[in-house]
């Protein structure tokens, strides 16, 4: 049974779309005339994908312009396909989860309340003025994304279709390769076999972004291990006053948050990682929990003299408060 696959590039990766030949009805075939159809492995060996083949950011390559891909949230990307390369996608990803929302459809004062108005004198004008709008703000914010090239190389393939369908066939264990723009060079992250892609979209590059920033960390500093407890209140409900404890134990390889709660904040709990940046302890989250899974810290920790303090805890109110921790 031979899969066919179409490039997709309305979504956030090199989409594949698979189709299965009809089947005549069973018979016996002699065994001396039965015969194995042959596929091809796909090996890449003779190749460096580690060091990105292309500059994706050229300007010959936007020549279809952003789109927005049907996911939620969106996020800006841009496709191209070539028989001489392959074919990939590049697509910036907010790097706080509040401009991973702006990108909602359901956000009425996000980015897609500007599309709203746009003229309907045909789709091919429709797309080429979203391009234009999602031009403007990528450049007027363009710190505020991460930047992420998913690349199918042209060694993957095995054949083109002759039905003009633009379908084609994959070699076995065909491999997608991930790059992330960083000091104004591509970096490669990682490569998974395309077929057993699972997550798509921004939580696809969630993952694949916090495994690149996650991958290469140090242990923590000795001064910010030990047990450490921390509290805040919560909004006042029903003449109540919400209240949650956070209890961190930090090693030097592994942080783990229990918490206690009283009408309090909802809190991850579990593992976390730690990068220390100057003298801030950043804690991310590292368990498979989605709606705790972000590319920000969750959590930083300092130490002014002999006290410590957190930022993150609180909910939105005082998300941005430094609050005092407690050693035991």
């Amino acid at each position: 049974m031979v899969k066919k696959v179409l490039f997709l590039f309305l979504v956030s990766i090199i989409t594949i779309s698979c189709k299965k030949e009809k089947q005549e009805p069973n018979k016996e075939i002699p065994k001396e005339t039965q015969k194995v159809a042959k596929v091809k492995t796909y090996d890449d060996t003779g190749k460096d994908f580690t060091i990105a083949p292309i500059d994706f950011l050229d300007e010959k390559y936007k020549t279809k312009g952003f789109v927005l891909p049907d996911h939620e949230p969106s996020f800006p990307n841009y496709t191209y396909f070539d028989k001489s390369l392959g074919g990939f996608s590049v697509n910036y990803i907010g790097k706080s989860a509040l401009i991973q929302y702006k990108w909602s459809r359901d956000y009425s004062t996000g980015y897609f309340s500007q599309f709203k108005d746009l003229g309907v004198e045909g789709e091919n004008n429709k797309a080429k003025q979203i391009s234009e709008i999602v031009t403007k703000i990528l450049k007027r914010e363009s710190k505020d994304y991460y930047i992420i090239a998913d690349f199918l190389p042209k060694e993957a393939i095995q054949e083109y279709l002759n039905d003009g369908s633009g379908e084609f066939e994959l070699k076995e264990n065909a491999q997608t390769y991930f790059y992330v723009y960083e000091n104004n060079k591509w970096v490669f992250i990682k490569k998974l076999p395309t077929l057993k892609i699972k997550k798509e979209g921004v939580a696809l590059y969630k993952d694949l972004l916090l495994f690149h920033k996650l991958k290469n960390i140090k242990p923590i500093a000795e001064k910010f291990q030990g047990k450490f407890r921390a509290e805040v209140d919560g909004e006042v409900t029903m003449n109540e006053t919400g209240h949650t404890t956070y209890y961190f134990t930090i090693t030097e390889n592994q942080i783990d948050l229990k918490s206690e709660a009283f009408r309090g904040d909802f809190v991850c709990e579990g593992n976390y990682k730690g990068i220390q940046e100057d003298n801030i302890l950043e804690l991310y989250y590292d368990r498979n929990d989605q709606r705790c899974i972000k590319l920000e810290a969750t959590y930083s920790i300092k130490k002014e003299g002999d006290n410590f303090f957190i930022k993150g805890i609180g909910g939105e109110v005082r998300a941005n408060d430094w609050i005092k921790m407690y050693k035991e």
